[in-house]
């Protein structure tokens, strides 16, 4: 579906933010959720449900990264499908940082159960080496690269690297703890109109996390990737990722930097006038509005139920 005034992207996020909500949501009725849902819980014993946020606990605590990111990835195709179900087809998808996994299952490349299987694969890798090398992430927001550039140079001591590159003014720090402590500090005497922790304990797209290559490379020998039946762009080349790229970029994805602005607007230069977010939260919907307020972005609860 390309709608009357361009084309659509799908939009992928790569991890919420926190566990979602979902004991009293209208989404548990869904006959996709409670499908696939079911299809993980026997696939790798994980139970969406009881990783959802409960009224009465803690907030804004740092969560185990592989609960977050299988819970990530089962809402994402969950909401895939019930897009796909009322005839939503995207003339391209977009993967920001570990929503590749969800577009790459969504796009054909692989099956839903072998982009849970590689979900769960590198999410225990990542936790692992978040416990025997603790890192962390912090949002800058309000900032101009060069200024997010010489705090990294100031910390180099650190790790210190920028991650994600989601806006002109909104970047993601990673590196070592302390680090990234005073870089947040360092940034709010710059001006900064946000700067926080995100809650993670792993160095994400770090260099450092490329010594885990082999690692991932090895555990993905049996899978065999297909050609996306809808371009998935790489979030690092900006280009579509082809068959035989796939699994080096999963490989070394994860000690890469996310060039999020530049695949908006590359996809906005090649024709999309629309974005949908393919996820629980509204993330991504609100990078793209910053980045350029001329387009529409939607989440997929927005626009399930209003096909045109």
């Amino acid at each position: 579906m390309t709608g009357t005034k361009g084309k659509i992207a799908f939009c992928f996020p790569g991890q919420l933010q926190e566990k979602p909500r979902l004991k009293d949501s209208p989404l548990r009725e869904d006959a996709f959720f409670r499908e696939y849902a079911e299809r993980a819980f026997d696939q790798s014993k994980f139970d969406l449900l009881r990783c959802s946020f409960e009224e009465g606990e803690e907030r804004g605590r740092s969560f185990e990264y592989l609960e977050l990111q299988m819970a990530t990835y089962l809402l994402s195709m969950i909401h895939y499908y019930r897009l796909e179900a009322e005839g939503w087809v995207p003339a391209v998808a977009a993967e920001h940082s570990m929503g590749i996994y969800a577009a790459l299952a969504a796009c054909g490349a692989i099956t839903f159960e072998e982009g849970l299987f590689i979900t769960e694969f590198i999410g225990r890798l990542l936790q692992r080496e978040g416990a025997s090398s603790p890192g962390a992430l912090a949002g800058i927001i309000g900032l101009p690269l060069e200024q997010v550039q010489e705090i990294c140079s100031r910390l180099n001591g650190y790790q210190l690297v920028i991650a994600n590159y989601n806006g002109s003014m909104h970047h993601v720090l990673s590196g070592e703890p302390d680090g990234v402590e005073e870089a947040i500090a360092f940034a709010l005497r710059k001006g900064a109109i946000s700067a926080a922790r995100l809650p993670f304990d792993t160095a994400l797209h770090c260099p450092s996390l490329l010594s885990l290559k082999e690692k991932i490379s090895s555990g993905l020998e049996e899978i065999e990737f297909q050609s996306p039946r809808t371009p998935v762009l790489n979030h690092w080349t900006i280009r579509p990722l082809r068959k035989e790229e796939i699994k080096e970029f999963l490989s070394e994805e994860i000690g890469r930097p996310v060039y999020w602005v530049r695949c908006v607007e590359e996809l906005i230069r090649k024709g999309v006038t629309e974005f949908i977010e393919v996820g629980h939260e509204a993330g991504l919907t609100k990078l793209i509005r910053w980045i350029n307020r001329n387009v529409e972005a939607r989440t997929a609860e927005d626009r399930l139920g209003q096909r045109s």
